[in-house]
């Protein structure tokens, strides 16, 4: 009996401890519970966001190019001779305005020719004086007076006009038609001695100099323009159509060397697609007449075109457009996210059409593992006290209101 005592006592105090373990245990699970029911209120994020108002807007297109001139002649000699005058003795970089004698070759054996010639014609013309006095007046008067307006040192005049058969008989058979002929072709012949400049510009590859002999054909130097110049642009396809070239399109040109500037029209365009690169390229038309350095034939320069104008579209920053064309928004202190449409690119701005709410608060904070649905807040909702502490500005209005109440 002691055997059987003893033994229920050690089963009562086994069962007494595991009560007792059972009883804590429970006791800890309905204190972790009543720790776990603590409520924790999630971070708000603080985010910087930008207003979408759409307008209209004209855009610009941004290319770069190098400055040419648009003309550049090749000067070939037209006589032969000796080389009285060179002007620098045609150096390169020598300056010359326009109609300045920049070359002349020895031109003494046409002016002799071309006086003999002359002669030869005032000769003709005083022989048939007599035989039109007496046959017409009028016309003997009108080829005395051509005859006094004659300067065997100057430029023979036109001819007078025949008036009818009989004087072209009269004229023709002094061989009057011929003579004038030949002196004019002499006179031109004459002038191809001096060559003058046909526009302002700074002069190339010169190869003569004063005393050389050239004959016809030579290459003498080469001309280039300084004040007309022309940029080639190239445009992808989408900045190509984004051009009205209904009238020619306004361009401003620009070298990072220096802060002035020029501006331009594009006056030509190519029609054909760079297979390589492509593009299309437009032509700015240039006037460089205070012949800025920066601005001469060879300069790497920026151009900003003056584009079609946009109706209804909104400037946002580049960068908040994603791949798939999404950008993150603010709604009811939520972080969402809608689809736009860019109709265009300028530099560091997207431009959208009206594919999204006017006013909508478009998140500019770049965020790292953005959660849609995620409570966020917008730095303009937030103010700063006289301690610099931040204030909700949304709280401080119902603040006001329950006061007021």
């Amino acid at each position: 009996m002691a055997d059987k005592k003893g033994i229920l006592i050690k089963i009562g105090g086994v069962l007494g401890i595991i009560v007792i373990g059972v009883l804590g245990m429970v006791g800890l699970g309905s204190a972790e519970k009543k720790s776990n029911k603590r409520d924790v209120k999630p971070e708000i994020r603080t985010v910087e966001t930008s207003t979408v108002n759409y307008e209209d807007i004209r855009i610009n297109i941004e290319g770069n190019g190098t400055i040419e001139s648009q003309r550049a002649l090749t000067i070939v000699a037209e006589a032969s001779g000796q080389v009285t005058f060179a002007k620098s003795d045609l150096k390169n970089g020598t300056y010359v305005k326009k109609d300045e004698l920049i070359l002349s070759i020895d031109s003494r054996e046409a002016e002799n020719n071309l006086y003999s010639l002359r002669s030869d014609f005032l000769n003709s013309i005083a022989a048939v004086l007599p035989e039109l006095k007496i046959e017409n007046l009028t016309i003997y008067k009108k080829w005395v007076d051509y005859f006094n307006t004659i300067n065997i040192d100057e430029e023979i005049p036109e001819l007078p006009e025949i008036t009818n058969s009989q004087e072209k008989i009269r004229i023709s058979s002094k061989g009057i038609f011929t003579k004038y002929y030949n002196v004019k072709n002499q006179e031109i012949f004459l002038s191809k001695h001096t060559i003058k400049a046909p526009f302002d510009g700074y002069i190339g590859n010169g190869k003569v100099i004063k005393g050389a002999f050239v004959s016809t054909g030579k290459e003498l130097f080469m001309l280039e323009d300084v004040k007309n110049l022309e940029v080639s642009v190239p445009l992808l396809v989408e900045e190509y159509n984004m051009i009205d070239f209904r009238n020619p399109p306004k361009a401003k040109v620009w070298s990072e060397k220096t802060d002035s500037y020029l501006y331009g029209r594009i006056l030509r365009k190519e029609s054909n697609l760079n297979r390589n690169s492509q593009t299309l390229n437009v032509y700015v038309v240039l006037d460089n007449s205070n012949h800025n350095p920066y601005y001469l034939s060879g300069n790497y320069v920026h151009v900003s075109i003056e584009g079609k104008k946009l109706s209804d579209v909104a400037q946002v920053p580049r960068y908040v457009v994603d791949n798939d064309n999404y950008v993150f928004t603010i709604e009811d202190g939520k972080l969402n996210k809608k689809k736009v449409e860019i109709i265009a690119l300028q530099g560091d701005i997207a431009l959208i059409q009206n594919t999204i709410p006017e006013n909508t608060e478009i998140v500019t904070t770049i965020l790292q593992k953005p959660l849609i649905g995620m409570e966020i807040r917008s730095t303009n909702d937030i103010a700063v006290d006289e301690n610099g502490n931040e204030q909700n500005v949304e709280e401080d209005e119902e603040k006001k209101l329950a006061d007021n109440n």
